[in-house]
Protein backbone atom coordinates (compact mmCIF):
# COMPACT_ATOMS: atom_id res chain seq x y z
CA UNK A 1 0.00 0.00 0.00
CA UNK A 2 2.59 2.52 1.22
CA UNK A 3 4.52 1.68 -2.85
CA UNK A 4 1.19 2.72 -4.06
CA UNK A 5 0.75 5.83 -2.67
CA UNK A 6 4.52 6.99 -3.25
CA UNK A 7 4.11 5.87 -6.85
CA UNK A 8 0.94 8.22 -6.73
CA UNK A 9 2.50 11.10 -4.97
CA UNK A 10 6.14 10.72 -5.94
CA UNK A 11 4.58 11.67 -9.83
CA UNK A 12 2.11 14.31 -8.12
CA UNK A 13 4.80 16.49 -5.98
CA UNK A 14 7.30 16.34 -9.25
CA UNK A 15 4.19 17.81 -11.54
CA UNK A 16 3.20 20.31 -8.17
CA UNK A 17 6.86 21.30 -8.00
CA UNK A 18 7.00 21.93 -11.74
CA UNK A 19 4.08 23.94 -11.85
CA UNK A 20 4.96 25.80 -9.26
CA UNK A 21 7.97 27.00 -10.75
CA UNK A 22 6.26 27.31 -14.10
CA UNK A 23 4.11 30.02 -12.11
CA UNK A 24 7.48 32.19 -11.73
CA UNK A 25 8.78 32.11 -15.01
CA UNK A 26 5.30 32.62 -16.93
CA UNK A 27 5.49 36.50 -16.78
CA UNK A 28 9.02 36.63 -18.26
CA UNK A 29 7.71 34.38 -21.08
CA UNK A 30 4.58 36.58 -21.41
CA UNK A 31 7.10 39.92 -21.85
CA UNK A 32 9.36 37.60 -23.85
CA UNK A 33 6.73 37.03 -26.52
CA UNK A 34 5.74 40.17 -26.65
CA UNK A 35 9.07 41.71 -27.34
CA UNK A 36 9.52 38.91 -29.95
CA UNK A 37 5.84 39.98 -31.46
CA UNK A 38 6.82 43.88 -31.65
CA UNK A 39 10.22 42.80 -33.39
CA UNK A 40 8.29 40.57 -36.13
CA UNK A 41 5.68 43.48 -36.58
CA UNK A 42 8.37 45.99 -37.10
CA UNK A 43 9.85 44.01 -39.57
CA UNK A 44 7.07 43.55 -41.66
CA UNK A 45 5.33 47.48 -41.48
CA UNK A 46 8.40 48.91 -43.51
CA UNK A 47 6.55 50.52 -46.36
CA UNK A 48 3.58 48.55 -46.14
CA UNK A 49 2.10 51.92 -44.65
CA UNK A 50 0.64 50.85 -41.21
CA UNK A 51 2.95 50.29 -37.80
CA UNK A 52 1.36 47.45 -35.60
CA UNK A 53 2.58 47.67 -31.88
CA UNK A 54 1.49 45.59 -28.27
CA UNK A 55 2.53 46.26 -25.05
CA UNK A 56 1.56 44.57 -21.64
CA UNK A 57 -0.53 46.78 -19.50
CA UNK A 58 -0.88 44.27 -16.52
CA UNK A 59 0.11 40.82 -15.10
CA UNK A 60 -1.73 39.18 -11.81
CA UNK A 61 0.17 36.17 -11.25
CA UNK A 62 -1.49 33.34 -9.43
CA UNK A 63 -0.59 29.58 -8.90
CA UNK A 64 -2.29 27.96 -11.84
CA UNK A 65 -3.60 30.51 -14.17
CA UNK A 66 -2.33 34.17 -14.27
CA UNK A 67 -4.32 36.99 -15.90
CA UNK A 68 -2.41 39.63 -18.51
CA UNK A 69 -3.63 42.47 -20.53
CA UNK A 70 -2.54 44.09 -23.21
CA UNK A 71 -2.67 47.00 -25.73
CA UNK A 72 -2.07 46.40 -29.52
CA UNK A 73 -1.34 50.31 -30.87
CA UNK A 74 -2.43 50.00 -34.96
CA UNK A 75 -1.13 53.68 -37.25
CA UNK A 76 -1.89 54.00 -40.69
CA UNK A 77 -2.95 56.54 -43.15
CA UNK A 78 -6.51 57.13 -44.19
CA UNK A 79 -6.96 57.91 -48.24
CA UNK A 80 -5.80 61.66 -47.64
CA UNK A 81 -2.37 60.48 -46.83
CA UNK A 82 -3.51 61.83 -42.77
CA UNK A 83 -2.11 59.33 -39.90
CA UNK A 84 -4.98 57.46 -38.02
CA UNK A 85 -4.21 55.74 -34.93
CA UNK A 86 -6.91 52.87 -33.56
CA UNK A 87 -6.20 51.25 -29.88
CA UNK A 88 -7.36 47.91 -29.40
CA UNK A 89 -6.84 45.90 -25.57
CA UNK A 90 -6.74 42.11 -24.95
CA UNK A 91 -7.45 40.32 -21.90
CA UNK A 92 -5.69 36.91 -21.92
CA UNK A 93 -5.90 34.18 -19.15
CA UNK A 94 -2.94 31.70 -18.86
CA UNK A 95 -2.49 28.69 -17.43
CA UNK A 96 0.41 27.31 -16.21
CA UNK A 97 2.16 23.97 -17.48
CA UNK A 98 3.32 21.46 -17.32
CA UNK A 99 -0.36 20.26 -17.88
CA UNK A 100 -3.13 22.77 -18.55
CA UNK A 101 -6.26 21.47 -17.89
CA UNK A 102 -7.72 22.79 -21.14
CA UNK A 103 -5.20 21.37 -22.78
CA UNK A 104 -5.65 17.99 -21.02
CA UNK A 105 -9.53 18.11 -21.75
CA UNK A 106 -8.51 17.99 -25.65
CA UNK A 107 -6.06 14.83 -25.19
CA UNK A 108 -2.74 17.10 -25.51
CA UNK A 109 -0.61 15.36 -23.53
CA UNK A 110 2.62 17.31 -24.35
CA UNK A 111 4.04 19.44 -21.48
CA UNK A 112 4.22 22.72 -21.99
CA UNK A 113 5.28 26.30 -19.92
CA UNK A 114 1.86 27.96 -20.33
CA UNK A 115 -1.36 27.74 -22.20
CA UNK A 116 -2.35 31.14 -23.42
CA UNK A 117 -6.71 32.25 -23.96
CA UNK A 118 -6.75 35.52 -24.99
CA UNK A 119 -9.76 37.83 -26.55
CA UNK A 120 -10.65 41.26 -27.62
CA UNK A 121 -11.78 43.76 -24.85
CA UNK A 122 -14.96 45.72 -25.38
CA UNK A 123 -14.21 49.60 -26.17
CA UNK A 124 -15.39 52.58 -27.85
CA UNK A 125 -12.89 51.35 -30.64
CA UNK A 126 -13.87 48.19 -30.86
CA UNK A 127 -18.05 48.66 -29.82
CA UNK A 128 -18.73 48.04 -33.75
CA UNK A 129 -16.74 44.83 -34.22
CA UNK A 130 -19.18 43.54 -31.35
CA UNK A 131 -22.36 44.87 -32.65
CA UNK A 132 -21.42 43.10 -36.14
CA UNK A 133 -20.60 40.16 -34.21
CA UNK A 134 -24.21 39.71 -32.39
CA UNK A 135 -23.19 38.80 -29.51
CA UNK A 136 -20.19 36.75 -30.05
CA UNK A 137 -16.30 37.78 -29.00
CA UNK A 138 -15.07 39.41 -32.40
CA UNK A 139 -11.45 37.87 -31.93
CA UNK A 140 -10.53 35.12 -30.01
CA UNK A 141 -7.12 32.62 -29.69
CA UNK A 142 -4.73 30.46 -28.03
CA UNK A 143 -1.00 30.00 -27.93
CA UNK A 144 0.62 27.58 -26.62
CA UNK A 145 4.45 28.19 -25.28
CA UNK A 146 6.61 25.41 -24.85
CA UNK A 147 9.41 25.08 -22.55
CA UNK A 148 11.88 25.70 -25.67
CA UNK A 149 10.64 29.26 -26.55
CA UNK A 150 8.35 27.94 -29.32
CA UNK A 151 4.74 28.94 -29.58
CA UNK A 152 2.03 27.25 -31.08
CA UNK A 153 -1.69 29.08 -31.59
CA UNK A 154 -4.96 29.88 -33.64
CA UNK A 155 -6.60 33.09 -34.07
CA UNK A 156 -10.02 32.99 -34.70
CA UNK A 157 -12.46 36.13 -36.30
CA UNK A 158 -16.43 35.70 -35.29
CA UNK A 159 -18.57 36.28 -38.56
CA UNK A 160 -19.34 40.06 -38.73
CA UNK A 161 -22.59 41.69 -40.05
CA UNK A 162 -21.83 45.51 -40.87
CA UNK A 163 -25.09 47.99 -41.58
CA UNK A 164 -25.18 51.24 -42.50
CA UNK A 165 -26.80 54.01 -44.56
CA UNK A 166 -23.78 53.07 -47.37
CA UNK A 167 -24.80 49.42 -47.29
CA UNK A 168 -24.27 46.31 -45.61
CA UNK A 169 -20.98 44.24 -45.45
CA UNK A 170 -20.49 40.37 -44.50
CA UNK A 171 -17.42 38.54 -43.63
CA UNK A 172 -17.16 34.89 -42.35
CA UNK A 173 -15.81 33.56 -39.80
CA UNK A 174 -11.95 33.65 -40.36
CA UNK A 175 -9.18 31.33 -38.97
CA UNK A 176 -5.17 31.35 -38.60
CA UNK A 177 -2.95 28.99 -36.91
CA UNK A 178 0.83 30.01 -36.31
CA UNK A 179 3.73 28.26 -35.14
CA UNK A 180 6.88 30.21 -33.87
CA UNK A 181 10.13 27.66 -33.27
CA UNK A 182 13.73 27.33 -32.93
CA UNK A 183 14.31 30.75 -30.92
CA UNK A 184 11.69 32.93 -33.31
CA UNK A 185 13.67 31.87 -36.29
CA UNK A 186 10.78 29.74 -38.04
CA UNK A 187 7.93 30.98 -38.25
CA UNK A 188 4.56 29.16 -40.34
CA UNK A 189 1.49 30.74 -40.76
CA UNK A 190 -2.01 29.49 -42.49
CA UNK A 191 -5.14 31.62 -43.03
CA UNK A 192 -8.38 31.30 -44.34
CA UNK A 193 -11.12 33.68 -44.81
CA UNK A 194 -14.19 31.69 -46.85
CA UNK A 195 -15.96 35.07 -48.03
CA UNK A 196 -16.53 38.87 -47.78
CA UNK A 197 -19.87 40.17 -49.49
CA UNK A 198 -20.23 43.68 -50.27
CA UNK A 199 -23.42 45.51 -51.01
CA UNK A 200 -22.86 48.98 -51.30
CA UNK A 201 -24.50 51.90 -52.87
CA UNK A 202 -22.07 54.47 -54.36
CA UNK A 203 -22.16 57.76 -52.60
CA UNK A 204 -22.06 59.92 -55.83
CA UNK A 205 -24.79 58.94 -57.77
CA UNK A 206 -26.47 56.25 -54.67
CA UNK A 207 -26.05 53.30 -57.70
CA UNK A 208 -25.64 49.67 -56.50
CA UNK A 209 -22.16 48.37 -56.31
CA UNK A 210 -21.17 44.35 -54.96
CA UNK A 211 -18.38 43.15 -54.71
CA UNK A 212 -18.17 39.36 -53.60
CA UNK A 213 -14.96 37.61 -52.56
CA UNK A 214 -14.10 34.05 -52.01
CA UNK A 215 -11.73 31.66 -51.18
CA UNK A 216 -8.94 34.34 -49.20
CA UNK A 217 -5.86 32.60 -48.00
CA UNK A 218 -2.66 33.36 -46.46
CA UNK A 219 0.48 31.19 -45.83
CA UNK A 220 3.85 32.08 -44.44
CA UNK A 221 6.87 29.64 -44.26
CA UNK A 222 10.13 31.38 -43.20
CA UNK A 223 12.55 29.74 -41.82
CA UNK A 224 16.68 30.38 -40.67
CA UNK A 225 16.28 34.24 -39.91
CA UNK A 226 19.84 35.95 -40.08
CA UNK A 227 20.41 39.74 -40.39
CA UNK A 228 16.56 40.07 -40.14
CA UNK A 229 15.87 37.88 -43.32
CA UNK A 230 14.32 34.96 -43.61
CA UNK A 231 14.17 31.88 -46.12
CA UNK A 232 11.19 29.97 -47.41
CA UNK A 233 7.59 31.59 -49.31
CA UNK A 234 4.76 33.50 -48.62
CA UNK A 235 1.26 34.07 -50.43
CA UNK A 236 -1.52 35.80 -50.89
CA UNK A 237 -4.44 33.98 -52.42
CA UNK A 238 -7.77 34.67 -53.85
CA UNK A 239 -10.25 31.89 -55.47
CA UNK A 240 -12.74 34.06 -56.93
CA UNK A 241 -13.84 37.85 -56.92
CA UNK A 242 -16.99 39.17 -58.55
CA UNK A 243 -17.68 42.79 -58.85
CA UNK A 244 -20.89 44.30 -60.55
CA UNK A 245 -21.85 47.82 -60.88
CA UNK A 246 -25.88 48.52 -61.23
CA UNK A 247 -27.24 46.57 -64.10
CA UNK A 248 -23.56 46.18 -66.12
CA UNK A 249 -22.16 42.64 -66.44
CA UNK A 250 -20.08 41.03 -63.60
CA UNK A 251 -16.00 41.36 -63.85
CA UNK A 252 -14.93 37.90 -62.63
CA UNK A 253 -11.62 37.77 -61.21
CA UNK A 254 -10.12 33.61 -60.68
CA UNK A 255 -6.77 32.15 -58.91
CA UNK A 256 -5.46 35.36 -58.10
CA UNK A 257 -2.42 35.39 -55.53
CA UNK A 258 0.84 36.99 -54.84
CA UNK A 259 3.54 34.84 -53.75
CA UNK A 260 6.73 35.86 -52.40
CA UNK A 261 10.22 34.35 -51.66
CA UNK A 262 13.64 34.41 -50.63
CA UNK A 263 16.59 31.85 -50.42
CA UNK A 264 19.97 32.20 -49.84
CA UNK A 265 22.79 31.17 -51.72
CA UNK A 266 27.04 31.12 -52.41
CA UNK A 267 26.25 33.92 -54.42
CA UNK A 268 24.14 35.61 -51.87
CA UNK A 269 20.34 36.50 -50.88
CA UNK A 270 17.18 36.34 -53.80
CA UNK A 271 14.10 37.98 -52.94
CA UNK A 272 11.26 37.37 -55.61
CA UNK A 273 7.72 38.73 -55.87
CA UNK A 274 4.87 37.41 -58.40
CA UNK A 275 1.66 39.09 -58.53
CA UNK A 276 -0.96 36.28 -60.61
CA UNK A 277 -4.45 36.22 -61.92
CA UNK A 278 -5.75 32.93 -63.45
CA UNK A 279 -8.71 34.91 -65.47
CA UNK A 280 -10.37 37.92 -65.43
CA UNK A 281 -13.87 37.73 -67.75
CA UNK A 282 -15.84 40.82 -68.28
CA UNK A 283 -18.83 40.50 -71.13
CA UNK A 284 -17.59 37.29 -72.59
CA UNK A 285 -14.23 38.54 -73.21
CA UNK A 286 -11.59 36.84 -71.12
CA UNK A 287 -7.76 37.68 -70.41
CA UNK A 288 -5.81 34.76 -69.16
CA UNK A 289 -2.54 33.60 -66.87
CA UNK A 290 -1.80 37.62 -66.58
CA UNK A 291 1.66 37.55 -64.50
CA UNK A 292 3.75 39.95 -63.11
CA UNK A 293 7.43 38.52 -61.60
CA UNK A 294 9.94 40.46 -60.16
CA UNK A 295 13.05 39.23 -58.61
CA UNK A 296 16.63 41.22 -56.64
CA UNK A 297 19.23 38.62 -56.59
CA UNK A 298 22.57 37.83 -55.26
CA UNK A 299 22.15 40.77 -52.66
CA UNK A 300 24.96 40.94 -49.76
CA UNK A 301 23.30 40.80 -46.53
CA UNK A 302 25.14 42.95 -44.40
CA UNK A 303 24.64 45.43 -46.81
CA UNK A 304 21.18 45.09 -47.22
CA UNK A 305 20.36 44.87 -43.35
CA UNK A 306 22.71 48.05 -43.12
CA UNK A 307 20.32 49.82 -45.49
CA UNK A 308 17.01 48.77 -44.16
CA UNK A 309 17.90 50.23 -40.71
CA UNK A 310 19.06 53.37 -41.93
CA UNK A 311 15.49 53.19 -43.76
CA UNK A 312 14.06 52.59 -40.44
CA UNK A 313 15.72 55.28 -39.13
CA UNK A 314 14.53 58.26 -41.39
CA UNK A 315 10.92 56.69 -40.85
CA UNK A 316 11.09 56.86 -36.97
CA UNK A 317 12.42 60.56 -37.46
CA UNK A 318 8.83 61.93 -38.19
CA UNK A 319 5.82 61.78 -36.70
CA UNK A 320 4.79 59.96 -39.87
CA UNK A 321 6.61 58.04 -42.24
CA UNK A 322 5.56 60.25 -45.00
CA UNK A 323 6.27 63.45 -42.89
CA UNK A 324 9.90 61.91 -42.92
CA UNK A 325 10.20 61.00 -46.21
CA UNK A 326 9.09 64.72 -47.25
CA UNK A 327 11.65 66.23 -44.84
CA UNK A 328 14.79 64.11 -45.64
CA UNK A 329 17.73 65.69 -44.79
CA UNK A 330 20.87 65.95 -47.07
CA UNK A 331 23.00 63.61 -44.18
CA UNK A 332 20.37 61.09 -44.39
CA UNK A 333 19.93 61.18 -48.15
CA UNK A 334 24.05 60.87 -48.72
CA UNK A 335 23.82 58.56 -45.92
CA UNK A 336 21.42 56.04 -47.83
CA UNK A 337 23.32 56.62 -51.51
CA UNK A 338 26.43 55.32 -49.74
CA UNK A 339 24.65 52.22 -48.73
CA UNK A 340 23.11 51.83 -52.10
CA UNK A 341 26.11 51.93 -53.41
CA UNK A 342 28.12 49.64 -50.93
CA UNK A 343 24.93 46.89 -52.19
CA UNK A 344 25.76 47.35 -56.14
CA UNK A 345 29.40 46.27 -55.55
CA UNK A 346 28.36 43.14 -54.85
CA UNK A 347 26.75 42.89 -57.91
CA UNK A 348 23.42 41.98 -57.60
CA UNK A 349 20.51 41.55 -60.60
CA UNK A 350 17.60 43.14 -60.77
CA UNK A 351 14.91 41.66 -63.26
CA UNK A 352 11.37 41.46 -64.85
CA UNK A 353 11.00 37.81 -64.66
CA UNK A 354 8.13 38.09 -66.66
CA UNK A 355 5.16 40.16 -67.41
CA UNK A 356 2.59 38.66 -69.92
CA UNK A 357 -1.15 37.69 -70.38
CA UNK A 358 -3.24 35.65 -72.90
CA UNK A 359 -6.08 36.20 -74.79
CA UNK A 360 -8.13 33.87 -76.64
CA UNK A 361 -5.92 33.58 -79.90
CA UNK A 362 -2.42 34.78 -78.57
CA UNK A 363 -0.03 35.48 -75.86
CA UNK A 364 2.06 38.07 -74.77
CA UNK A 365 5.38 37.88 -72.90
CA UNK A 366 8.40 39.98 -71.51
CA UNK A 367 11.30 39.93 -69.22
CA UNK A 368 14.18 41.82 -68.56
CA UNK A 369 17.51 40.90 -66.30
CA UNK A 370 19.67 43.57 -65.81
CA UNK A 371 22.99 43.01 -64.03
CA UNK A 372 24.38 45.77 -62.13
CA UNK A 373 27.77 46.90 -60.53
CA UNK A 374 29.28 49.82 -58.42
CA UNK A 375 29.60 52.87 -60.88
CA UNK A 376 32.61 54.27 -62.18
CA UNK A 377 34.89 56.42 -60.38
CA UNK A 378 35.14 58.30 -63.92
CA UNK A 379 31.36 59.02 -64.40
CA UNK A 380 30.60 62.53 -63.80
CA UNK A 381 27.01 63.13 -65.18
CA UNK A 382 24.02 60.97 -64.19
CA UNK A 383 23.85 59.59 -67.25
CA UNK A 384 27.53 58.77 -67.40
CA UNK A 385 26.76 57.02 -63.60
CA UNK A 386 23.58 54.84 -64.89
CA UNK A 387 25.64 53.54 -68.09
CA UNK A 388 28.53 52.52 -65.44
CA UNK A 389 26.30 50.72 -63.34
CA UNK A 390 25.26 48.41 -65.02
CA UNK A 391 27.22 45.26 -66.23
CA UNK A 392 24.84 44.20 -68.45
CA UNK A 393 21.19 43.38 -69.66
CA UNK A 394 19.19 40.71 -71.51
CA UNK A 395 15.64 41.43 -72.67
CA UNK A 396 13.22 39.17 -74.34
CA UNK A 397 9.90 40.21 -75.42
CA UNK A 398 7.16 38.61 -78.02
CA UNK A 399 3.47 39.43 -79.12
CA UNK A 400 1.22 37.29 -81.00
CA UNK A 401 -0.47 39.34 -83.62
CA UNK A 402 -3.86 37.23 -82.48
CA UNK A 403 -3.29 38.80 -79.13
CA UNK A 404 -3.25 42.67 -80.73
CA UNK A 405 -6.41 41.71 -82.75
CA UNK A 406 -8.43 40.66 -79.57
CA UNK A 407 -7.05 43.84 -77.60
CA UNK A 408 -7.89 46.48 -80.65
CA UNK A 409 -11.51 44.52 -80.85
CA UNK A 410 -12.16 45.06 -77.22
CA UNK A 411 -11.22 48.45 -77.50
CA UNK A 412 -13.14 48.75 -80.91
CA UNK A 413 -16.51 47.44 -79.10
CA UNK A 414 -16.88 50.88 -76.77
CA UNK A 415 -17.63 52.53 -80.18
CA UNK A 416 -21.21 52.54 -81.21
CA UNK A 417 -20.59 52.37 -84.78
CA UNK A 418 -18.56 49.13 -84.24
CA UNK A 419 -20.57 47.47 -81.52
CA UNK A 420 -23.43 47.03 -83.21
CA UNK A 421 -21.52 45.93 -86.48
CA UNK A 422 -19.43 42.57 -86.26
CA UNK A 423 -17.93 42.81 -89.98
CA UNK A 424 -17.11 47.14 -89.14
CA UNK A 425 -15.71 45.41 -85.57
CA UNK A 426 -13.20 43.05 -87.28
CA UNK A 427 -12.50 45.21 -90.04
CA UNK A 428 -11.56 47.65 -87.40
CA UNK A 429 -9.46 45.01 -85.24
CA UNK A 430 -7.73 43.87 -88.66
CA UNK A 431 -6.38 47.35 -90.03
CA UNK A 432 -5.40 48.26 -86.55
CA UNK A 433 -3.74 44.91 -85.76
CA UNK A 434 -1.55 45.46 -89.47
CA UNK A 435 -1.34 49.19 -88.25
CA UNK A 436 0.72 48.10 -84.95
CA UNK A 437 2.66 45.09 -86.99
CA UNK A 438 4.05 47.63 -89.04
CA UNK A 439 5.14 50.33 -86.99
CA UNK A 440 6.91 47.42 -84.38
CA UNK A 441 8.31 45.82 -87.60
CA UNK A 442 9.23 49.43 -89.38
CA UNK A 443 11.11 50.64 -86.32
CA UNK A 444 13.47 47.93 -86.03
CA UNK A 445 12.54 46.92 -83.01
CA UNK A 446 10.82 43.84 -83.53
CA UNK A 447 11.03 40.51 -86.07
CA UNK A 448 8.60 38.32 -87.50
CA UNK A 449 8.69 34.92 -86.79
CA UNK A 450 5.36 32.96 -88.34
CA UNK A 451 2.59 34.98 -86.52
CA UNK A 452 4.44 36.50 -83.60
CA UNK A 453 6.46 39.55 -83.02
CA UNK A 454 9.42 38.97 -80.98
CA UNK A 455 12.57 41.33 -80.07
CA UNK A 456 15.88 40.82 -78.44
CA UNK A 457 18.35 43.36 -76.99
CA UNK A 458 21.25 42.06 -75.13
CA UNK A 459 23.84 44.92 -73.38
CA UNK A 460 27.62 43.77 -72.40
CA UNK A 461 31.06 45.70 -72.57
CA UNK A 462 29.75 49.22 -74.03
CA UNK A 463 28.13 46.56 -76.87
CA UNK A 464 24.12 46.49 -77.46
CA UNK A 465 22.78 43.51 -79.59
CA UNK A 466 19.35 44.20 -81.32
CA UNK A 467 17.60 41.46 -83.05
CA UNK A 468 21.34 40.34 -84.23
CA UNK A 469 22.60 43.79 -85.18
CA UNK A 470 25.44 44.79 -82.83
CA UNK A 471 25.67 48.78 -82.11
CA UNK A 472 27.52 50.53 -79.61
CA UNK A 473 25.52 52.24 -76.77
CA UNK A 474 26.40 55.69 -78.82
CA UNK A 475 24.74 53.99 -81.58
CA UNK A 476 22.07 52.09 -80.21
CA UNK A 477 21.12 55.66 -77.91
CA UNK A 478 20.66 57.39 -81.55
CA UNK A 479 18.69 54.25 -82.90
CA UNK A 480 16.05 54.64 -80.03
CA UNK A 481 15.70 58.29 -80.42
CA UNK A 482 15.45 58.20 -84.01
CA UNK A 483 12.89 55.67 -83.43
CA UNK A 484 11.19 57.54 -81.16
CA UNK A 485 10.74 60.72 -83.19
CA UNK A 486 9.72 58.71 -86.74
CA UNK A 487 6.54 57.38 -84.90
CA UNK A 488 6.24 61.20 -84.05
CA UNK A 489 6.02 60.36 -80.46
CA UNK A 490 7.26 63.79 -79.29
CA UNK A 491 5.24 65.66 -81.57
CA UNK A 492 6.79 68.37 -83.51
Amino acid sequence: MKKLVLAVAVPLALVGAATLYTSTQVESTARDAVEQANIQLREMSVGAGAEVAIKMLSFESGLLSSNARYQVDIETQDTDGEPRQFTVLLQDRIEHGPFPVSRLTRGQLMPVAAQSHFHLERSAQTEALFEAAAGKNPLVGDVAFGYDGSQQGALRSAPLNFDNEDGTVRVAAGTVNFEVADETTTVRLEGQLPEIDMNLQRRDDGKPVRVKLSGIGMTVDKHDYVKGFGQGPSAITLERMEIRTDDNPAVVIKNASIEEASSRSSDGFDQSIAYRVGEVGANGQFIRNLTLALSLRNLDEDSLKALVESYKQILDSAATPQEALDNITDVQQQELQALALQLLEHKPTVALDEFGFETANGAARLSVVADLQGPSAEAFTPDAMIISMLASLKAEAGIDKGLVRDVASLIAQREPQYSADPAALQQQADLTTELFSGMALGAGWFQLQGDRLVSSLHYADNKVTLNGRDMTVEEFIGFAFGSVLGAGLLGQ
